[in-house]
């Protein structure tokens, strides 16, 4: 039989055999917050009252620290869980043999802890709850981002992944093709990871820290100016047409086409951010990436994108998917199938491009231009107050407005020349 170690009851009170009967009379003393009843069979071993309820304690010192060392108190189980003395002994007797052996129940629980704490997975869980606090505009694409791309590690020890494992990642997306993808992957992850150093503290460096992308050849270059556009007018036509107003997408299609949005500003309008009575869009701050809010004034054209749009019971979205009622997902099937319809190679993002463009070729000045996007530029907004730049918002969004109206739809004379 092993030697047990020396605990040591709380001194004054007396010490007698618990007892069922005991147990079961044992109650708060008046004006007390917590008592303690201490077993003489088992040392260290006791029964702790308290306003919330009953529980089983055993109070003991580390292995190898004697009297010296302050005694910790360990919570064995409620005594709604083992209702018998007999069983919460046998408890006690467990783990009193474990530290004989050198063990120290309560360091090993708080371990267990912190590695359930710092679980990959959790973790993200957690930084998707201080992106929401923190109001950050697009926390469900990064989330979804880190969740895809770190599929198979989120049961993982954050501690145990290695920068290796997380570059392997970037290096599958780039063998792929996808450059862009990669160093979206690599900002949020390392955004992430950095979160986990300063924030949830579960890790004392960042993995990726000295991980840069590699440096662009003249070749990265060229294909990056390349990539972003904004459509000719001919281009225009076709997508605009091939974005059918009876669909959801098309009518999205649309709308970005006549406001220049940004894809997510888009799919989560809302139909409270529609004012019909002073025809504007307002997107709060909380909803736009400079995170100052946007005014997009509703010309005649999106007026009509807007009333074929029906309302679902389901959420207050003005462009939700069919399917669930929620957000639209799956752009990038949505955007191939547009792609092959219209016969015009575009992204979204080129939509927006072509409205600021657009909106040059009209000759609206650069300033009005810039609000007409919902950039935020302190320059502009030292010039202009927001009512006193309205009147000029709208009025570029209505030529634009027009000059989609000629392009896509002609009139008579117009097209009996062509």
């Amino acid at each position: 039989m092993p030697v047990l170690p020396m605990c040591y009851p709380e001194p004054g009170p007396m010490k007698e055999k618990l007892t069922d009967t005991l147990a079961a009379a044992f109650v708060l003393p008046a004006g007390a917050s917590d008592a303690l009843l201490w077993d003489s069979v088992v040392p260290g071993f006791c029964l702790r009252v308290r306003p919330g309820g009953k529980s089983w304690f055993l109070s003991y010192r580390p292995p190898g620290m004697g009297r010296a060392a302050n005694t910790k108190k360990m919570k064995l189980a409620s005594i709604d869980a083992v209702p018998k003395v007999a069983d919460a002994r046998k408890l006690a007797l467990i783990v009193l043999g474990d530290i004989a052996r050198g063990g120290d129940p309560l360091a090993e629980r708080a371990k267990l802890k912190a590695k359930d704490r710092s679980k990959l997975g959790d973790l993200l869980d957690r930084y998707e709850r201080d992106l929401e606090r923190r109001r950050y505009v697009n926390c469900k694409t990064v989330m979804s981002t880190l969740r895809t791309r770190m599929g198979r590690l989120l049961s993982r020890d954050v501690t145990t992944i290695t920068g290796a494992e997380y570059a392997s990642i970037i290096d599958t997306i780039v063998s792929q093709g996808r450059l862009g993808a990669a160093d979206d992957f690599r900002t949020r992850s390392r955004a992430f990871l950095t979160w986990c150093v300063t924030d949830a503290k579960v890790l004392t460096v960042n993995p990726l820290a000295g991980h840069r992308k590699q440096r662009a050849t003249r070749a990265d270059k060229l294909a990056k100016e390349m990539k972003g556009r904004a459509l000719s007018d001919a281009e225009l036509v076709k997508l605009w047409h091939a974005a059918d107003p009876r669909t959801t997408i098309g009518r999205l299609i649309r709308f970005l086409i006549l406001t220049g949005c940004r894809r997510g500003e888009g799919a989560g309008l809302t139909w409270a951010m529609v004012e019909e009575l002073t025809e504007v869009l307002n997107l709060p701050a909380i909803f736009t990436k400079q995170g100052r809010g946007h005014i997009a004034p509703i010309a005649p054209q999106l007026r009509t994108i807007l009333a074929l749009c029906p309302r679902d019971a389901r959420s207050d979205l003005v462009f939700p998917s069919m399917k669930t009622g929620q957000e639209m997902n799956g752009w990038t099937k949505l955007v191939d199938g547009l792609r092959k319809k219209s016969g015009v190679d575009f992204c979204l993002h080129d939509l927006r491009r072509t409205f600021r463009t657009g909106l040059s070729k009209l000759g609206i000045d650069p300033d009005t231009a810039e609000l007409a996007l919902g950039h935020a530029r302190e320059d502009l907004e030292a010039i202009y107050n927001r009512d006193d730049a309205i009147p000029k918002i709208r009025a570029a969004f209505e030529a634009w407005s027009n000059h989609v109206s000629v392009l896509v739809d002609p009139p008579v004379e117009l097209k009996a020349v062509a």
